[in-house]
């Protein structure tokens, strides 16, 4: 992206972290000092201007001290935030519910082949929910202000395609076959071709529940990006559909490292590098979506439980803080932050698993030893959400659909 040069009119403090006047400061900036900027963003008001530019260095400045010669671009920056796993377990639904309609998360990653639920049921009943309830102060009812996505799982319960259609996906019992069982069988035609069948039944079960496209496309353990023919087959399709997909661009970036060395110990899986190539082969699409999925927010990594929540807590926050002063200095204009979500009084891990034993032979799949690990996340949210106090930044609405691209761009000139 180009950066624009800037002359410093009167003594300014360098701001790191945040835009605003109660940022720590890096240095006093001397009238006449030169610097370098890359864009800019609303941030906190301060006397007639809440426009603050990010200078290459990553640290902000107050616009209205700086004078710059060329218009520098005002990014728009907004925010994604998705509760994972939703259609399942009913205490990780209420939890995003309570999340939606509080304004904490403005995304759902709904898993669509609930058990025990020939009818579709439960789906539809938390449809209607989030039809009949609004987030606070907002008129829209959450079902028009939510982006509500598929995700899409082969690893994870049993198939919604009848178990003939998809037999080299499942085990002896119907049900989708552990994700660390994923190997390089899974590139052959044969596979690919079972797979692309259960992922129309599963997009087509959701559009019977919900009534609609999904907003966005996820797949439980990201397995989509496992290899090549699911990847190209689903950003293809993606594509094809206008709706945008999870960014395969993680941060931080050694999610990947984690699940190559620990987890998938039977395929090479593909770098970011590497899709990110693939990516550009296919070309542009005429729709935006998210830069980057900031997954930081996850942990601690089962079996390791919680053991101090407070501290859990902290750590989440630190976290998040730290993805969004990234965000803010980058020139990303959209990124999404994922979240997992348990509304419970237990705390202890063994608690969790003992309670929620059930579900290894009902929905293999969802890890009960990380449900410790989604309290702490609701708390971590419940306390405090820079997304949510900060002017910077939108927590993106559905309505507005801010997916779709415009011809439209906004410029800011100090002068």
């Amino acid at each position: 992206m180009e950066t624009f040069k800037g002359i410093v009119n009167l003594h300014v403090n360098l701001r790191q972290n945040w835009p605003s006047v109660n940022a720590k400061v890096s240095k006093v900036l001397k009238p006449n000092t030169e610097v370098e900027i890359s864009h800019a963003i609303v941030g906190e008001p301060y006397l007639d201007s809440d426009i603050w530019y990010v200078l290459t260095n990553h640290c902000f400045v107050w616009s209205k001290a700086v004078y710059a010669s060329s218009e520098i671009p005002l990014l728009d920056k907004k925010i994604i935030v998705t509760a994972d796993d939703i259609g399942i377990v009913d205490q990780i639904d209420v939890g995003a519910q309570i999340a939606l309609k509080e304004g904490w998360i403005n995304s759902l990653a709904v898993l669509v082949n609930r058990p025990n639920d020939p009818n579709d049921e439960y789906l539809k009943r938390f449809g209607e929910t989030l039809k009949n309830h609004s987030r606070n102060g907002c008129s829209k009812s959450l079902f028009e202000t939510t982006h509500i996505g598929l995700h899409f799982t082969i690893t994870s319960g049993q198939p919604v395609s009848n178990y003939t259609a998809v037999r080299l996906l499942v085990d002896n019992d119907g049900k989708f076959l552990d994700f660390r069982k994923f190997n390089k069988n899974f590139e052959k035609a044969d596979y690919v071709n079972q797979i692309k069948g259960e992922f129309l039944a599963q997009y087509e079960k959701f559009i019977r529940v919900f009534g609609k496209e999904p907003d966005h496309l996820t797949s439980h353990h990201d397995v989509l990006t496992f290899n090549n023919p699911l990847f190209s087959f689903m950003h293809t399709w993606s594509r094809e559909r206008g709706i945008p997909l999870r960014n395969h661009r993680f941060l931080p970036s050694s999610k990947r490292f984690w699940y190559d060395t620990l987890a998938l110990t039977n395929v090479n899986l593909p770098s970011i590098n590497t899709m990110n190539s693939w990516e550009t082969s296919y070309g542009a699409t005429d729709f935006e979506s998210p830069e980057h999925t900031v997954v930081e927010h996850y942990g601690p990594i089962p079996p390791f439980g919680v053991t101090c929540y407070e501290s859990a807590k902290r750590k989440k926050q630190g976290k998040l803080i730290k993805w969004i002063s990234d965000f803010l200095v980058s020139t990303d204009t959209s990124r999404e932050i994922v979240i997992h979500l348990i509304k419970s009084d237990l705390r202890n891990q063994r608690d969790y698993v003992k309670f929620y034993d059930p579900l290894r032979s009902s929905y293999p799949g969802i890890e009960i030893k990380y449900f410790d690990g989604r309290a702490a996340e609701y708390l971590s949210l419940n306390e405090k959400r820079p997304w949510t106090t900060h002017p910077a930044l939108d927590l993106s609405p559905a309505y507005f659909r801010p997916f779709m691209k415009s011809d439209e761009s906004q410029s800011f000139s100090a002068e």
